[in-house]
């Protein structure tokens, strides 16, 4: 071999091992903490017990036949497509228009206290906030009831109806997420050239025409991306049903994560727990999924 040649190879050996040696912390540590975690977690599901008795055995998918002919977990099952669909769709509309209302303004002074103070809740610990919500929509001694009666209307029940908890746990959430989304989706507003709403604006072209034929295709990317992380999110719901409502009233606000909860730590039962996890792994892989085959054909990357 030319020597030449032969030092490329070596050269490129050499980069080959260094690249591999650096990446073996992170491959150890994903191996350890995600894809161990992932088999386990099938394993365990496959056999019956609880945390106390050390005898577990084997029932292979029958745990997952038992969840399924249960009428709670089908209720469950619902209470969490129903809260990812409300969630994700009212704040990937209110962050959008809020952005766009913003990023539309000339003040920057004013446009940077707006955005302060709507990102503020993002990053309030989201115990304290389903605390304060938690007395602001008391049925009883509640402000908003308290507002509501005083100017004559009637009171509203919110966590206290089956019929309204779970639409109250998303206003919740909107209030303390809205901020983070429509910060993301400011940024992707002030990287469009500014030259295409000009030449938009020179054809006399509307501006409802312009919002959704150059505005939302240049900040599709982020708008793809804003809808996968928000519905992993919003399917891995636990603190505030724990706190507000205890998956009540009359199984109303229960999720997958707090059954699963519930299973492990409360009846221990973690054979059930375990399946419940598998299930919500496999609901959410799936969704994304479909996401990725529905809509990455409409995000415009130039």
């Amino acid at each position: 071999m030319d020597p030449a040649k032969k030092r490329t190879v070596n050269l490129e050996r050499r980069e080959a091992a260094t690249g591999i040696v650096l990446m073996l912390p992170a491959i150890i540590l994903l191996i350890m903490f995600t894809i161990y975690p992932i088999f386990y977690l099938i394993y365990s599901s496959m056999y019956d017990g609880n945390l106390i008795s050390p005898v577990r055995n084997f029932v292979g998918l029958n745990m997952y036949a038992r969840l399924f002919n249960s009428v709670d977990f089908r209720r469950t099952l619902t209470n969490t497509i129903a809260y990812s669909a409300g969630l994700v769709s009212s704040l990937m509309v209110l962050a959008t228009l809020f952005a766009v209302w913003v990023n539309s303004k000339k003040q920057r002074w004013l446009n940077n206290l707006t955005m302060a103070a709507v990102f503020i809740p993002h990053i309030i610990s989201l115990v304290s906030v389903s605390t304060v919500f938690l007395w602001m929509m008391h049925p009883d001694n509640g402000i908003i009831n308290y507002v509501l009666t005083s100017i004559g209307l009637s009171r509203f029940p919110f966590l206290a109806s089956p019929r309204t908890a779970l639409a109250s746990l998303v206003i919740m959430m909107v209030w303390k997420s809205l901020g983070y989304y429509a910060l993301l989706i400011l940024t992707a507003l002030q990287m469009v050239p500014p030259e295409i709403y000009e030449a938009a604006e020179l054809d006399r072209t509307p501006k409802i025409k312009v919002f959704f034929r150059l505005t939302l295709p240049m900040i599709s990317p982020t708008l793809f991306f804003i809808t996968i992380v928000a519905t992993i999110n919003s399917f891995q719901v636990f603190e505030s049903v724990n706190l507000m409502t205890q998956g009540g009233p009359i199984h109303s606000t229960n999720t997958l994560v707090f059954l699963m909860y519930s299973h492990a730590f409360r009846y221990m039962r973690i054979g059930e727990a375990s399946a419940v996890g598998v299930i919500l792994l496999g609901f959410v892989g799936v969704l994304t999924l479909i996401y990725f085959l529905l809509l990455s054909k409409r995000v415009h990357y130039k």
